[in-house]
């Protein structure tokens, strides 16, 4: 079978230009146009779990060199291999308010993806948008701001672009908690009372100036698939819901790659085509796996037959699988490239296995190549991601970096997050949670090469320095831990708190966290460590904000380091930065409270009638805490250095004229209409029986008889209409929306000084408050970043642009991004609430 080669032309930007998709679909439509109905359902329908090497497949079309596409996650490394690299989390990249370090994540991620064989990775995670502190998959978007997500999310899909692969950015929209996620998750108990998956509940302007804005930043960077999610919006299952799918998406954001359902996320056939979903994965209904059921597959070859759904959409659907690989100059070669097909299998790690293993069906054959897809680049942008995520709270008297001339000659490391988890590094899906934190749990994680603990990596620098090192990983008998205590010059804890994916159950936590609270008892730990030791040093590794409150001012907790799951260099980091071999420059990408009634509740009861409801209408992270005055323990974007910076000359430059109103757009890509086909004889569909056996489980497009017309007449949805005509809105226009909205109104400059005497690296933070109204409020919010290193004594400039967008906000009765004339005031500092520089624009 033939494979798509790659041949990448240059810099990611030209997939930015109307023209480049204009030419992929030229060159898809003219595919598409060679293709029968068979062959174009093969390619929007999962083939069924475990049937193919990687975690969703679709058929082939030999005929036509276009192989079954294997899509794979992760946005955090490749998943359910070898040899690859465990990379940090999202979360941890968001942490280091490095957008070259991000877009090399992103790059190194495809890179690796690519050498396995990957057409489509599922990355990056762009929702959560972190509502809610408690939320399972947190970890695996980039923190509680639209705008860093925005940002980080639009070049982690560039980098991965780059090397070749299709990124697909997930979960679209509203999926802030795992639980009641999916109806038949668990059962038992409560959960047998759920009759459907919970429902969030977005209004429109919350909808644009905070769900929706990071998706138009990924749209804006030529992302080639969108996945929507397992919760319902506003009453409508996400992945057929057509006001979030055609019009939002497709329509409003200008999206012209194809949105992929999340695996089992389905809920309709008809349906789902016609509100915009354009694949299915795994392929079967939620549940039933292996079992060949399917809304599609042969139900849309069916409802194609018998004028159900238009060919016309079947045509988009197809167009719109093929075109991203057209857009990154993916073409259709003349002859085979064996290492572009998957090298691996998602379902056993032996080299010789049956075909399917996972069906335990097929001949032996080869299934896994071990190729080492790492190389110098990725291990090493591993590594700088997992220096540069940590954040530094709190540092007391300068107690960090550890040194002997502080007179540290006795060190004492523990807790359970200092070491291996007694099932070892690569628990299935990552769901070990009684050691080191590399990772959360679920179809994010990575099995990685190795990891480097805590222990390893502190005790091999302290044995370097001669220091006599103590060790436990007693969290819950305290005898021996205050005796070693009491000897310490220096103690180190290390504690964590996990969360995950919902379909992983934890201690009673379904994938979210049961509350904020560190795990393993790990209060008592640092109380018993810190009342006995004068400097105490407490390391955090958690997947969202915890509850510092019952140790943070104990006056022996000298200081406090944080971090989100940093991957297998893990321990490595930390030892660096506690030596001072790396000065510390993450930011907190939320907001760390004093009181856990501060944050947003996981809704965790099933209301009588089985259809929870989740309100998501709150304001986000450091703007709820600002708008109500609180007082929070750290705010977003907080984070120490062991040197000192000061800010200067701030400068600000109109570029162009704002204007109230956003201009008319410009035309959508050329109007085209494919040739109605003629269908062939429905016996042409039939299944081939007599020219092989099927596979069990696997869905094939074919029909099982000539009865095609099994209804009389389909209820379609309220409102649809076969024309597909629609006015377009002044929102929209081009990818990410108005093309307007991206250009740049004002240079912001700033000038930044190491004051201190370590060379460092130092975040400056741009936040704009908005004029406000006596009916309408706009918090303060962050509309820019940007990461300079400093050596001492010198300076060293900052830069921001400010976007038509950034100082817009939606109106929700023209439907349009407007300019509210008045006063902004803009402001640059180290967190959202260290403010040093201020300006202002007037805008008439």
């Amino acid at each position: 079978m033939k494979l798509f080669a790659l041949a990448y032309l240059g810099v990611l930007n030209i997939l930015l230009a109307t023209k480049v998709w204009q030419g992929a679909y030229a060159r898809a439509r003219d595919v598409v146009s060679d293709m029968t109905v068979l062959e174009k359902v093969n390619l929007t329908t999962g083939t069924g779990w475990g049937s193919g090497p990687c975690i969703g497949n679709t058929g082939s079309v030999p005929r036509l060199d276009i192989p079954a596409l294997c899509l794979q996650d992760g946005p955090n490394g490749v998943r359910f291999t070898d040899f690859v690299t465990g990379f940090p989390s999202g979360m941890a990249a968001g942490s280091t308010f490095n957008k070259d370090l991000i877009y090399k994540r992103g790059k190194a991620i495809g890179r690796e993806a690519k050498v396995k064989g990957v057409n489509i990775l599922l990355a990056p995670v762009i929702g959560p948008i972190g509502l809610k502190a408690q939320g399972g998959r947190n970890w695996e978007s980039f923190g509680s701001d639209p705008y860093l997500q925005g940002s980080a999310g639009a070049l982690t899909v560039e980098g991965i672009q780059e090397e070749g692969v299709v990124a697909v950015a997930r979960h679209f929209i509203g999926n802030e908690q795992e639980r009641y996620r999916q109806e038949n998750e668990w059962t038992g108990g409560d959960w047998d009372r759920l009759s459907s998956s919970i429902n969030s509940v977005i209004k429109d302007k919350q909808m644009h100036e905070i769900y929706l804005w990071p998706w138009a930043d990924v749209i804006h960077a030529g992302v080639g698939g969108i996945m929507c999610a397992y919760n319902k919006v506003n009453g409508t299952y996400a992945c057929e819901n057509s006001y979030l799918l055609n019009y939002l998406l497709k329509t409003e954001l200008g999206f012209q790659g194809f949105v992929v359902s999340d695996w089992g996320a389905q809920h309709s056939g008809v349906d789902s085509a016609l509100a915009g979903l354009d694949m299915t994965m795994p392929g079967e209904i939620f549940g039933d796996w292996c079992s060949g059921k399917s809304y599609w597959g042969p139900l849309l070859t069916r409802a194609i037959y018998n004028d159900t759904i238009p060919q016309a959409r079947l045509n988009d659907m197809v167009s719109r699988i093929l075109a991203p690989f057209f857009a990154i100059d993916l073409t259709l070669p003349n002859s085979a490239h064996e290492e572009d097909s998957p090298n691996f299998s998602s379902w056993t790690f032996h080299t010789y296995d049956q075909e399917f293993p996972f069906q335990s069906y097929g001949p032996i054959k080869q299934t896994n190549y071990h190729i080492d897809a790492r190389d110098d680049f990725t291990t090493k942008t591993a590594l700088e991601v997992a220096r540069e995520a940590i954040v530094l709270l709190k540092n007391d008297a300068h107690h960090l970096p550890i040194s002997e001339n502080d007179g540290v000659r006795r060190l004492l490391i523990a807790g359970l997050g200092a070491t291996v988890d007694p099932k070892g590094f690569n628990t299935k899906d990552q769901q070990g949670v009684n050691g080191a934190l590399f990772s959360g749990w679920g179809s994010a994680a990575v099995n990685p090469p190795y990891g480097i603990t805590p222990y390893e990596a502190i005790a091999k620098k302290a044995r370097e320095r001669n220091m006599v090192i103590d060790f436990t990983t007693d969290q819950y008998d305290f005898d021996h831990v205050d005796d070693i205590a009491e000897y310490a010059d220096m103690a180190v804890v290390f504690v964590t708190a996990s969360s995950g994916e919902g379909y992983i159950e934890v201690d009673g936590n379904y994938g979210d966290r049961k509350n904020v609270s560190l795990w393993h008892n790990s209060e008592e730990l640092i109380l018993h460590v810190a009342n006995r030791c004068r400097k105490t040093i407490v390391v955090i590794t958690s997947t969202g904000p915890v509850d510092l409150e019952p140790f943070i001012d104990h006056e022996n907790v000298v200081a406090v380091l944080w971090s989100a799951p940093l991957g297998q260099f893990l321990g490595t980091a930390i030892s660096e930065v506690l030596f001072g071999e790396v000065n510390p420059s993450g930011r907190l990408p939320f907001t760390i409270a004093r009181k856990s009634d501060q944050y947003v509740d996981i809704i965790d009861k099933i209301p009588i009638k089985g259809k929870p409801e989740d309100d998501l209408n709150r304001l986000l992270d450091y703007r709820y805490f600002d708008e109500n005055g609180i007082r929070p323990r750290y705010e977003f974007g907080y984070g120490l250095s062991y040197s000192k910076f000061s800010l200067s000359d701030l400068s600000i430059k109109e570029v162009l004229p704002p204007t109230i109103e956003l201009p008319y757009p410009a035309p959508y890509l050329d109007e085209y209409l494919f040739a109605e086909e003629k269908l062939r004889d429905v016996d042409d569909a039939l299944f081939p029986f007599n020219d092989f056996s099927p596979v069990p489980g696997f869905i094939y497009p074919y029909l099982f008889n000539e009865k095609i017309y099994s209804v009389n007449e389909y209820e379609y949805p309220a409102g649809y209409t076969e024309d597909d005509y629609h006015e377009e809105p002044v929102s929209g226009g081009g990818l990410g929306g108005n093309e307007a909205l991206w250009n740049t109104l004002y240079s912001v400059k700033v000038e930044v000084t190491n004051i201190g005497d370590v060379e460092g690296a130092y975040i400056a933070e741009l936040y704009i408050d908005f004029p406000v109204g006596p009916d309408r409020k706009t918090p303060r919010q962050l509309r820019g970043y940007d990461k300079v290193y400093v050596k001492p004594g010198a300076t060293a400039k900052l830069h921001f642009d400010i976007l038509r967008r950034d100082i817009s906000i939606w109106d929700t009765e023209d439907q349009s991004w407007v300019i509210v004339p008045g006063t902004y005031k803009l402001y640059v500092g180290s967190s959202s609430r260290r403010l040093e520089l201020a300006g202002e624009v007037e805008i008439l």
